[in-house]
């Protein structure tokens, strides 16, 4: 659930994101930007074990006293919507600008939300066999697009190495940011999880898998564009427009949008998940359910509300997003984690 969540959004943005800091050196930004990744992991194996039974909405509580806890877990959870309309708002504008041009992006971030809602509700045990499901099919489509191109492949295109030094790599790592403490969200789902000896084993095994499909990416993007990266906003999406195999087989730009809209509602409905089922455990309910409607509607309304246009969110809000993301989940989590460590001695834990 959570590696599909990552790629997502991954595979067609961050390439434009990292070239345009790192340059020639943006394969080497997800080995450190994986630090927040691996981090959020540990962060998150620990607190439960300390507190188990309970996510991170219901442990801040038991950490930061009723008041504060309560806050920051709010905090967490204004993040966790503002990433759905965020993604939602990406997606609906990719499919309308490449896509379906003359139908109104609403419509897409609706259908999406609407048909996720279905997911969230019918349970968490649902979400995790769709993703399991729709893996295969998403890294079949993949390796189809990527092996045609590989002879037209310029290694040359990597070089010069390092000719900024390697502050362009750590600046590039942070932007990456946006991506790996998603890993953060594993907190909302390890009291569900059956055999908690081996998640922390495979939640580091997903991070490991991240870092690979971010390096291939690059390297795939960066020896076949070059330069002409920074040019494009979705430059896996153009190379694909340039497949073809058998000579007859062609536009294959296609199955990008497969992949992309699967990927997308793997990735909504993980964290439309988390927004609804930890404002349940805010608002002390017994079911999430009933507010998993509301919930999709504030998330339709966050998505138009909170970016005016594409344009406006690529030039400025995404600098903002960054830190949001960064705030939510990375420093709340090791806020949590030092002062629960402070506090010592193993908690009380609430049923």
């Amino acid at each position: 659930m959570l590696f599909l969540s990552l790629l997502a959004t991954a595979t067609l943005t961050s390439p434009a994101i990292a070239y345009s800091i790192a340059h020639t050196d943006m394969w080497m930004t997800p080995m450190l930007g994986s630090l927040g990744g691996l981090a959020t992991i540990y962060i998150a194996s620990v607190l439960h074990h300390r507190y188990p039974g309970n996510t991170l909405i219901q442990y801040s509580e038991l950490i930061l006293g009723r008041v504060i806890g309560r806050l920051i877990s709010l905090t967490f959870l204004i993040v966790c919507l503002m990433m759905n309309a965020n993604q939602l708002r990406q997606f609906a504008e990719l499919m309308s600008l490449a896509f379906m041009t003359n139908t109104p992006i609403v419509v897409f971030a609706s259908t999406m939300i609407l048909v996720s809602s279905i997911a969230v509700r019918l349970g968490v045990e649902i979400i995790g066999r769709l993703a399991l499901t729709f893996t295969p099919l998403i890294v079949g489509i993949v390796v189809v697009l990527i092996l045609p191109l590989l002879s037209e492949m310029e290694p040359d295109q990597i070089l010069p190495f390092m000719d900024q030094g390697f502050s362009p790599i750590i600046r590039g790592s942070v932007a990456l940011q946006v991506w790996f403490p998603m890993y953060i969200y594993a907190s909302m789902f390890l009291p569900y999880i059956s055999d908690l000896n081996k998640a922390a084993g495979r939640l580091y095994w997903t991070i490991g898998w991240s870092v690979v499909t971010f390096m291939l990416t690059f390297f795939y993007v960066l020896m076949a564009l070059g330069a002409a990266t920074s040019f494009f906003s979705y430059p896996f999406l153009l190379l694909s427009r340039y497949v073809s195999i058998a000579s007859f087989m062609t536009h294959l730009d296609s199955l990008i949008m497969i992949v992309w809209v699967i990927d997308v509602f793997v990735r909504t409905i993980v964290m439309y998940y988390a927004a609804v089922s930890g404002l349940a455990q805010w608002f002390k309910l017994r079911s999430y359910k009933p507010l998993t409607l509301p919930v999709g509607l504030i998330i339709i309304l966050l998505t138009f509300w909170s970016i005016p246009d594409a344009t406006t969110y690529n030039e400025s809000l995404g600098q903002v997003v960054i830190y949001y993301y960064i705030y939510g989940h990375l420093c709340i989590p090791i806020v949590l984690y030092i002062i629960s460590l402070l506090r010592g001695g193993k908690p009380a834990v609430q049923p």
